[in-house]
């Protein structure tokens, strides 16, 4: 039975004048004219009511169909509490953009909102506003323009001279960037055409655990006659009221977003909570406002100050979010096992740009000039430029036996490229004071060197001009190809590689086949196409994919270039146990 008294009580104690800034809160324009309503509802009149929700919302819509079995099966891998980036990480980085994202996972937030709209021909793009004026340098209202005037915009100059360029994002490349085990508070900026349009590309992009749909109701019947899997936010006559809560039980949804006023009921969450339904709290950022609503059974409070409000979940015992990567690519017999970042490490003194090679006392990187040499912890202890006649541009590196292997070729000089000047040569380099000792030139055979490895029995070099890893043994003072192994065209060039137990791994980006992959290598190189066996997704943080290498003594772990810093990650499901 509803005990409606207590809910009036506390409605009573909130009334009064409160002031907001629409252009920061998550409501709904529904939710607006009933902010805060002081009606007193009998019981038998709030019976009927949830009774004719039941049969409209559930009946018509399909709201309860597959909830609890979908809901049970995300919450083993999802945050049950945590802090939701309102927006990315608004305060210091422009809103519902890729780079306000990136800084809201690298901070470690458990859910991220951001919102979706419709252009002028039907595209999906991320944007608050009904009109461009207050983030963009576009005036006028967003569904006049179509995806390539929108995209022409800057998004990003309004917030900081730092972030001028900053495009409007589409869904698809904000989904595709995304984590896989962070919540995607997906607030819907229109009605059942855009449920309709979103739902089909969480289908499509394999996000139906971890994405809901914060919305009002007949975008939720529409999106679940699309999927009924899908998740949901009710967005319907939004407030901090028990008709509010109530509503939100009856319509079956997954998640609440308490909108308005300094603190929530307990009454309230313990309700909500026990008909599994997660809790938001939109929106919040003082630290002593946070911290009281997550002892009041909120779940998710949206914020702004990101940074700030982790270290109130720090305090409140909620451990930040590792993120876990995992590839949508679906191609037959490729598996996709997940990727979790374990952490980054800013290099104080060095670059990561282009690859990475590490052994177990020391660890190495490669800039375009220079190769850098560090502790195991990442302290810097030398830098040399690498200078080799007729090259001037160093790759990805590899490490073997006391000595590093890299890549050179004549790269653009002052943003000019001249194809007469191109080489391709094979430096060896004494890992112990970065001293060239030997070098290869075999630009009759490769155009555009850039990674390589050696395995103790065979050299492997990259070309990016024909999509090969060309194989060569070391015969005194030539190099003798053995072959070329050569994978699909969509992966188009690697950026780093190596060779164990038998297996090829090599990153690749710039493609439709980005990722970390797994290759069989065969025993016999013939010009037949090989299809790699795994791949794991890698974020790009900060640039496109660089090179990398196993973790010595662990491996199961790679750290990874990223320019200014470097990457570590633990790969799922990775069943190599030899020492590097």
């Amino acid at each position: 039975m509803v005990d409606s008294d207590v809910g009036g009580r506390y409605l009573r104690q909130l009334s009064g004048t409160v002031t907001r800034d629409s252009s920061r809160c998550g409501c709904t324009n529904a939710g607006v004219s009933v902010w805060y309503r002081k009606e007193r509802t009998t019981v038998k009149q709030q019976v009927c009511w949830n009774v004719f929700l039941s049969v409209v919302l559930v009946g018509a819509g399909g709201f309860g169909k597959d909830r609890e079995s979908h809901r049970s099966k995300s919450w083993k891998s999802m945050p049950t509490r945590g802090i939701c980036a309102h927006r990315g990480a608004s305060d210091t980085h422009p809103e519902n953009t890729i780079t306000a994202f990136r800084e809201a996972i690298r901070l470690g937030a458990h859910m991220i909102e951001f919102d979706v709209a419709l252009t002028a021909d039907g595209a999906l793009v991320l944007m608050h506003d009904a009109t461009l004026d207050r983030t963009t340098n576009g005036t006028g209202p967003v569904s006049a323009r179509s995806l390539n005037e929108l995209q022409e915009l800057d998004a990003g100059g309004w917030k900081a001279d730092a972030f001028r360029g900053e495009r409007i994002p589409t869904l698809a490349e904000t989904l595709t960037m995304m984590p896989d085990n962070i919540w995607l508070n997906v607030h819907l900026k229109g009605d059942v055409e855009l449920a309709e349009k979103v739902t089909r590309e969480l289908v499509q992009h394999e996000r139906l655990h971890q994405a809901f749909l914060a919305c009002g109701a007949a975008a939720a019947r529409a999106a679940k006659r699309v999927n009924p899997s899908v998740l949901i936010c009710n967005m319907q006559d939004q407030g901090n009221s028990r008709k509010y809560v109530d509503e939100t039980i009856a319509m079956q949804a997954d998640f609440i977003q308490l909108f308005g006023g300094d603190s929530v009921d307990p009454t309230h969450t313990r309700l909500l909570r026990s008909r599994r339904v997660a809790i938001n709290f939109c929106c919040s950022n003082k630290s002593e406002q946070v911290a009281a609503l997550f002892e009041s059974g909120v779940e998710f409070p949206l914020v702004d100050r990101v940074s700030a409000m982790l270290k109130v979940a720090d305090q409140a015992g909620i451990e930040r979010l590792r993120p876990v990567y995992r590839s949508r690519l679906k191609r037959p017999g490729l598996a996709r096992p997940s990727a979790r970042l374990l952490g980054e490490h800013r290099l104080v003194k060095g670059a990561a740009q282009q690859g990475l090679a590490l052994s177990r006392e020391q660890y190495f990187s490669s800039t375009s000039q220079s190769i850098f040499r560090y502790d195991t912890q990442w302290r810097l202890l030398q830098e040399q430029r690498i200078q080799v006649a007729g090259v001037n541009h160093v790759g990805a590196i590899d490490y073997h036996d006391g000595y590093l292997w890299a890549g050179m070729l004549h790269g653009p000089v002052n943003g000019k490229h001249d194809p007469q000047l191109d080489r391709s040569v094979v430096a060896k380099i004494r890992a112990s004071d970065l001293t060239v000792v030997q070098t290869w030139d075999i630009s009759h055979e490769v155009t555009w060197i850039d990674p390589v490895c050696f395995d103790g029995r065979y050299l492997w070099v990259g070309d990016l001009s024909d999509l090969g890893i060309h194989r060569y043994v070391i015969d005194g003072e030539k190099l003798v190809r053995k072959g070329v192994f050569r994978y699909p065209s969509g992966m188009h060039f690697s950026q780093g590689l190596r060779i164990v137990d038998n297996k090829m791994y090599t990153i690749h980006t710039f493609g439709d086949q980005d990722g970390l992959f797994e290759f069989d290598l065969p025993e016999q190189l013939t010009e037949e196409i090989q299809r790699p066996t795994r791949v794991w997704a890698i974020a790009e943080n900060r640039s496109h994919l660089e090179g990398f290498d196993f973790l010595p003594g662990k491996p199961d772990q790679i750290w990874h270039a990223q320019g200014s810093h470097v990457d570590h990650y633990e790969l799922g499901a990775f069943t190599r146990t030899g020492p590097k």
